[in-house]
């Protein structure tokens, strides 16, 4: 099967599972569970497949600089959400996240993927303790139908698209590319728009209580993948990302 036919079968189906997810199980769970690498997985899967091993490690790099460009993202957000429209917020956390990865990638070639690593884990902790903590009050906003539908379709063109691209912008920018917050800004606008502030600090705390995780998935693709099948890989990176979410649940619930 084409693997362009795969994403468009198969993004919709995540996009749509992770909603419902977030709906059944809470804010904070959601945001846990959209931080998984539903995007970053696949879109890596297929740059090894069609542009090589090689190509997809040398990506890593750049994700990880997209993953502090999202942590901008959402501290952009929620502070512009306390006085601004969710369409105000979303456009100033978008020049965040612009702003910042361009600034990274001037630093590119002076930090090795180690040190990446470090610099995004880092960046995660800090920002999850610094995270404002919103009163109840803020939890204001109004009923939305059929949202799950739009967030479906704007997934799958991001995903075909970002991949199709793959070859003009180089595995550094794809991988830039590769977080760029379609997830986080559906999720934080549409909970914005439906529950308020409030709500949407929730979610983004979630999210960034699952980015510690997702740095090590893809950390592990990139020491992985020159060594190992690309199955077993996945799944190392995959099982080491669903208990480190586990753990950093447990602590958030009970320091932060």
């Amino acid at each position: 099967m084409n693997t362009l036919l795969i994403k468009i079968i198969m993004m919709p189906l995540v996009i749509g599972g992770v909603t419902i997810a977030s709906k059944k199980w809470g804010n904070l769970v959601g945001g846990m569970i959209a931080s998984m690498p539903w995007i970053a997985g696949p879109i890596m899967l297929f740059f090894t497949l069609e542009q090589g091993v090689d190509f997809a490690v040398n990506s890593v790099k750049g994700i990880m600089m997209g993953v502090v460009g999202v942590l901008a993202f959402c501290f952009a957000y929620i502070y512009s959400a306390l006085k601004s429209k969710w369409y105000v917020s979303l456009l100033l956390a978008y020049l965040a996240f612009v702003g910042t990865t361009v600034l990274l990638k001037m630093f590119e070639n002076f930090i090795g993927l180690d040190g990446w690593f470090i610099f995004a884990v880092v960046l995660s902790l800090l920002g999850l303790i610094v995270f404002p903590k919103l009163d109840a009050k803020t939890n204001t906003g109004q009923n939305l139908k059929y949202d799950i539908y739009f967030r479906m379709v704007i997934i799958t063109v991001f995903v075909a698209l970002i991949t199709y691209l793959a070859k003009i912008l180089g595995p550094t920018w794809s991988g830039i590319l590769t977080p760029f917050p379609i997830i986080t800004a559906i999720l934080a606008a549409f909970t914005h728009y439906t529950q308020g502030a409030y709500g949407t600090s929730i979610i983004l705390r979630g999210m960034l209580t699952g980015f510690i995780g997702f740095a090590t998935f893809l950390y592990l693709q990139a020491r992985l993948l020159p060594h190992f099948p690309i199955a077993t890989a996945f799944a190392i990176g995959f099982v080491a990302n669903l208990i480190l979410n586990l753990v950093m649940r447990a602590l958030v619930k009970r320091f932060v």
